[in-house]
């Protein structure tokens, strides 16, 4: 158990049905598993993250092996790393790269954070050997210096937060898109599109260990388009008429493309 109270930040403990601290401070385990670790006040919106949408459109786009070789990927890099046993997911969505890493690598201990709730709910049902919460990357409900490794994939992070929940040498993997990632989409939707910007090479108390690019192509059939879609802000953006247009499209070709980088934190890392 790597959470800490987001009230008093001390240590969680399992408490029947409820995790607990010290202080007496009090959070409900969910019939999936999963805790709500994000009060209310540090909520942004009243639903945040993504929607229910967003997420099964994800969790089909993942069960379609879209991204699979991306999870193999990250898989060996930890793999790598036999020394990294507990492991942070944060972003973690429904919980798919960290199933991927579980069922190579059943030793690892793995924790997720989502701002999302529908996100969390799903993941936690599908993998109830894994650990999760609703939580912020900003303010992560995670013990001092308890975890080996912190994986973000094409979420939003902070370098301080990951620092300090990381134990000396402890590994940061990011994860963010190649410049032409999903550049047909991209085409079809806007008149001027743009690439990604270059994934960073620096991060605030790291130090850049290893990189990596990953890009392929693939022919979506519609259902899978349309999953696509809806996993991504795409699904809102560009003009009306060309999300329509492309939305009627099948067979059609999408460039697949990932930036990784594998950070070390503190002195001591990279053994």
């Amino acid at each position: 158990m790597v959470w800490r109270c987001p009230s008093c930040g001390q240590a969680l403990e399992d408490s029947d049905d409820r995790l607990l601290c010290p202080a007496n401070h009090s959070f409900d385990r969910s019939k999936e598993g999963y805790v709500n670790l994000l009060p209310v006040q540090k909520k942004r919106s009243k639903r945040p993250g993504d929607s229910l949408e967003m997420v099964l459109g994800r969790r089909a786009v993942h069960q379609a092996l879209l991204y699979q070789p991306l999870a193999e990927a990250l898989g060996d890099v930890v793999a790598e790393r036999p020394q990294i046993k507990t492991l942070l997911d944060i972003g973690c969505g429904e919980g798919f790269y960290a199933g991927v890493l579980s069922s190579r690598l059943p030793h690892l201990a793995l924790y997720g954070v989502d701002v999302a709730k529908p996100a969390v709910k799903l993941a936690a049902k599908t993998y109830p050997h894994h650990h999760y919460a609703v939580a912020s990357s900003r303010d992560l409900p995670v013990m001092t210096s308890t975890i080996d490794m912190a994986l973000c994939v094409f979420s939003p992070s902070n370098d301080a937060e990951i620092s300090r929940v990381l134990r000396p040498g402890g590994f940061y993997l990011e994860i963010g898109p190649g410049p032409d990632h999903l550049w047909q989409l991209k085409s079809a939707l806007y008149e001027q599109p743009r690439e990604h910007k270059p994934a960073r090479c620096e991060m605030v108390d790291g130090s850049l260990w290893e990189e990596g690019e990953l890009r392929y192509d693939r022919t979506l059939d519609n259902g899978l388009l349309r999953a696509l879609l809806a996993a991504t802000p795409f699904a809102f953006r560009g003009r009306r008429e060309s999300r329509a247009a492309l939305q009627a499209q099948s067979d059609f070709l999408v460039t697949i493309a990932f930036s990784w980088r594998l950070f070390v934190v503190g002195e001591t890392g990279a053994q």
